[in-house]
This record gives structure tokens, sequence and C-alpha cells, in this order.
């Protein structure tokens, strides 16, 4: 074990070599220990092994010192320099483990204008472990050096796009959908890499207008994968002490139109377990509108929120446990609050941040553990079945989690809920249903959902 773990320290300590003498000096970006493998960085885990390996028939394995060679992988397939003349002795129909990059099955190799190309389709965990265990413990940051590897994942509905990171922080414009977003991710002036701040702005030129402001923590990442005789016995993956605030604000005039898109930064890290398994973690932004305003009625809110949690699930025995509590859960009216029309309004605002995702050597292993902090406003002037003028507005924060184990060859997919929190304000003088059987209300409620 002792020759393994000097093994892997000097694989590293050669590649982190070779990458520091490509650096550029422009280069804000890589730690000092991250590699580089294509055009991604990737930096060792904080803590991680990988234990009880036993391969399958038919398997072989590229070394990372090896990887540096890799270029690309595009259309199926793998480009690398002429450097890598251990890649032409590859089988073809052979499932090679690529450390620190992926997992592929080999089907066939050439030569071509000074490089190898090698033609793989995608394998499975369980095609090339036999038996595993693997851990990892994971300190999730948010460094100026990390932010300025977020890359913008460009929408199809998107239009006239801008970047600004010329400092530490990131921002991005651009109009979605007919609505002019803003959106500036910067991190924590103190370099420790504590706090993400978040400053957002939507606007649609004589419909509405949503800004939300706050900040996520620092968290603690962990997993356990345990593969026995080809097939996954157990798995969890958790975001311990995950802190955030969010304040919202927003303004609507006579909007009928829902609206539902991806805030276009992809946030993302890679760490590598033991030189070997890569798992790459991704944050996105996600706006929800669900207005129903008709002519000469506005709905106004402005609140914040303040939580502490834990995200996660456990796998075992072929059935999901999701795990995830808010230990804090606060909220509170900041200002000009409520709606006026002389029939039924519903707005349902919902900002999923942060959205986070999980990839074990590229492959979404959790494609989604959503924090989504959604404002409801309701408000009904008065009809037979209502006790009278209800204005209310309901703060409500929900976590949500995604996972698919394919990957691992199981054919296991599920989402679920992992907890909700709600609070309501209404308006001095309002008699609002007790049972909120408002059709209007519960409509908005389900889509915001």
């Amino acid at each position: 074990m002792k020759n393994q773990t000097f093994r892997t320290a000097l694989k590293l300590l050669i590649f982190i070599s070779l990458c520091a003498c490509n650096k550029k000096t422009a280069d804000i970006g890589p730690a000092a220990n991250a590699i580089k493998i294509g055009s991604k960085y990737i930096t060792p885990a904080d803590k991680g092994t990988l234990t009880n390996v036993v391969k399958q028939a038919n398997t072989n394995d590229v070394k990372l010192a090896v990887m540096s060679n890799f270029v690309k992988e595009e259309a199926g397939k793998m480009y690398f320099n002429a450097g890598a003349t251990e890649v032409k002795n590859l089988k073809t129909g052979s499932i090679v483990l690529f450390e620190g990059y992926a997992l592929r099955k080999v089907s066939s190799i050439t030569e071509n204008g000074g490089q190898i190309v090698v033609a793989v389709t995608k394998a499975k965990f369980t095609e090339y472990y036999k038996s595993a265990k693997v851990n990892y413990t994971q300190k999730m940051s948010w460094t100026a050096s990390n932010l300025r590897k977020a890359r913008v994942n460009m929408s199809g509905r998107m239009a006239s796009p801008t970047e600004n990171n010329q400092t530490n922080d990131l921002e991005f414009s651009g109009t979605i959908s007919g609505w002019e977003i803003k959106l500036k991710l910067a991190p924590e002036p103190s370099g420790d890499g504590r706090k993400l701040n978040m400053e957002f702005s939507a606007n649609k030129a004589g419909k509405g207008s949503i800004k939300t402001k706050g900040f996520i923590s620092d968290f603690e990442a962990e997993s356990q994968i345990d593969v026995a005789g080809g097939r996954i016995n157990s798995m969890s993956q958790h975001n311990n002490n995950l802190n955030g605030e969010m304040e919202f604000k927003y303004t609507f005039l006579t909007l009928r139109e829902s609206t539902t898109f991806e805030i276009p930064i992809e946030f993302e890290q890679t760490i590598l377990v033991e030189g070997v398994i890569p798992v790459t973690f991704k944050l996105k932004c996600v706006l929800k509108v669900f207005p129903e305003i008709a002519a000469n009625s506005t709905s106004n809110a402005h609140l914040k929120v303040t939580y502490n949690g834990r995200q996660g699930f456990s796998y075992n025995g072929g059935s999901l446990v999701p795990e995830g509590i808010l230990s804090q859960f606060s909220s509170e009216i900041l200002g000009n609050t409520g709606s006026a029309s002389s029939g039924i309004i519903g707005v349902g605002v919902g900002f999923e941040f942060p959205r986070l995702s999980v990839g074990v050597f590229g492959e979404l292993i959790v494609p989604y553990v959503v924090h989504n902090t959604s404002v409801i406003s309701y408000f009904e002037s008065g009809l037979p079945y209502v006790p009278g003028p209800c204005n209310q507005t309901r703060l409500k924060i929900k976590g949500s989690i995604g996972v698919d184990l394919n990957f691992f060859g199981i054919g296991f997919s599920q989402s679920q809920d992992l907890y909700e929190q709600e609070k309501k304000f209404e308006k001095e003088g309002s008699k609002c249903p007790v049972s909120n059987n408002s059709k209007r209300a519960d409509m908005v409620m389900n889509l915001i959902n």
C-alpha cells in the first residue's frame, strides 16, 4: 500500500511539473497542484481512497502521465499527441481506464496528421471494475482561481451575450426569452473562498422586474461508492454545512407569460481521487416565472430568507433514501410586498440557486441537487367562496434531488424531495381561506413546485 501511495504521489509530481512548464503567464486560473488533461484542470481531492480494486477481464488503462498527451475528444474519437506511444498498443474491444478522464471501449486505433486517434464508445463503471471502494471528501470553496474556470454554457434561446471576467468576479449579461438578464458571481474579498456572492436581475420592458442577491457558503462534499461482483452495493453523496441567504425583490405589471430558463453560467470544479477517478461538480442557476397579472394590476414583493442545511442521499439494497435537513430557516419582509387588482392575481417566482450536479468519469450520477427559493404572491378581491379580500405572499424554500446510477450498471433513476419550509405573510385586513383552497393560488403553487 505504501508503494502504491508513493507511485501515485510520484505521478502527480511529474504531471504537475509538466503542467507548470506549459502554464501561460496570463493565467490566474489553476491552483498550484492542478493537473491538466486536455483543456481541463483538475486538482487532487482533499481526502480520497480507492481500495478493494479487482478489474474485469479484457480491461486496460492509460496512466495519468501518459494522459498529458491527450488533446481532445470529439465525435466519438480521442486524440493524442504522438508521444502517447502506449495508446497505440491498446486492444480493440477492450474497456480502457483513461486515468483522470474517462472509461471508454476502444473500437479502433489509427494515426493521422502526427496524432494518435482512438475511436471509442462510453463504458460503464462496472465494465471496468469488478469490485472497488471509492471514498472522498472535498471542501468546495469559492476562490478567484476557481471562478475564472467557470464556463458560459450558451443557450439556443439567448441573444447578445457578453462576459466581463477581467476582475476576480464573473459577470454575464444577455437576452433570454425577451428578458434582459444580468448575473454577477463574486468570491468573498478576503480570498479564503468562504462565500460566493451572487447578484441577479431580469427585466422585461413594461412587464416586470426581478432582482435577487445573496450568497452560498463553502461546504463539504463527501461520497462513498461500493462495487462488488460487478454490481453496486451502496452509494452515498452528501453536501454538508451549506449556508446561504437570498433576497428577492420584484414588481410585475400586466404579464401572463410563464418563463423557465437556465442562467447560462456553469461553474465547474473537478477533483481527482487517488490519481485515477475524476469527480466533477457543477453549479447552475435556474429562474422560473409564473405570473398571471391582468391589466391595471400590480404585484410587488421584497423578502429575504437565510438557511443552513444538509443535502444528499444514501442508496442501499436497491432503495434510495433522501437525506436533507434545514437546521436553520428564517424569513422577513424588507419592503413593499403585496398586490393590487380588481380581480385575481397569482405570481410565482422561483430561483434555483444553488443547483448542483455531480459526475464520475464525466458521467452524471447526481443530475441535480436543487435548492429552490420561491416567492408566491396571491391577491383575491373577494368571491362567494372566499371569506373576503385576500392579499397573501408566501416564501418557500425547498430541496429536491435526482439520482441516476445507470453508469454503475444497475438502471436506477429516481427523484425525491429532501425538505420544505414555508412562511406566509398577509396584508392587514386580509381574510384568506384557512385551507388555501383558492384555485388560482393552488395553480401557481403547483407550477412553482
